[in-house]
């Protein structure tokens, strides 16, 4: 079995993390999944309810006797579902998007690891700084929104830059093949989203699984007027937009907004 200083540190079994999707990509249902398999499962809070997040969170643990993550955007943070959050006290309490900044602390201080997802080394440092335990470093191949570097470029110079902190690997990877890349890389595990809704599991329609399969990777377009129709405030000026892993035409009547 495949086991990285990730494994050790999240308590799981193999090092895979099931990425916190938002919109109506995620469940508590979704990410027991993961984590009954030895991963480690997410719930996304992103464009949901703060209802449909806190019964997640609720759920996860009737679900799962495994650890799991929940994720939550500091920008757009939900006060309510995150104090629940703070209540539940995961395993992982996962951001992205922009510097959590004091939320950092709250999470520390229930006993929870924190997880930050970054898309540029600059933003690794400062997290590094902020003392998360874990970074995420995503390549402009990811889904949801993504930056400028690609995955190859960026995971091996956080690596270097955040040393000894665990890096995980986002953006691209959707079989063993990519998950051996990131280990070439320096990475100690990987972030999968768009990989893991093309599964049976996945809370998603039958047709969108369908084309995500059958999806070439020209198909996969960035869409930076997601900007526009569904603001999150600061990814324009992270130099983030909207990435679609599908024929735009048919994205806009299923967007997939995953952290």
């Amino acid at each position: 079995m495949l086991r990285t200083r990730l494994c050790d540190l999240l308590g799981i079994d193999v090092p895979i993390i099931l990425a916190g999707m938002g919109a109506g990509a995620t469940s508590a249902e979704f990410a027991a999944v993961v984590s009954n398999q030895g991963g480690a499962g997410s719930v996304g809070s992103l464009f949901r309810a703060t209802d449909a997040v806190k019964r997640d969170i609720d759920l996860l643990p009737t679900l799962t006797n495994r650890n799991f993550a929940i994720n939550h955007i500091p920008q757009t943070l939900d006060a309510d579902a995150f104090r629940h959050t703070l209540r539940a006290r995961p395993t992982v309490i996962s951001f992205a998007l922009d510097d959590p900044g004091d939320l950092i602390r709250q999470a520390h201080d229930v006993g929870s690891l924190v997880m930050l997802q970054v898309t540029t080394v600059g933003q690794a440092i400062q997290a590094a700084e902020r003392g998360v335990d874990v970074i995420i470093a995503q390549g402009s191949e990811a889904g949801g929104y993504t930056g400028t570097i690609s995955t190859m470029v960026l995971v091996p110079q956080v690596v270097d830059a955040v040393s000894p902190i665990p890096v995980v690997a986002a953006g691209g990877i959707y079989d063993g093949r990519g998950i051996a890349a990131a280990f070439m890389l320096g990475a100690v595990g990987v972030n999968i989203g768009t990989r893991f809704l093309a599964s049976k599991e996945a809370p998603i329609d039958d047709d969108w699984k369908q084309a995500i399969i059958e999806a070439h990777s020209e198909d996969a377009v960035k869409a930076e007027v997601i900007n526009d129709i569904i603001p999150v405030p600061g990814t324009v000026g992270y130099g983030t937009a909207g990435r679609t892993h599908l024929p735009l035409d048919w994205a806009e009547q299923h967007t997939l907004l995953a952290t």
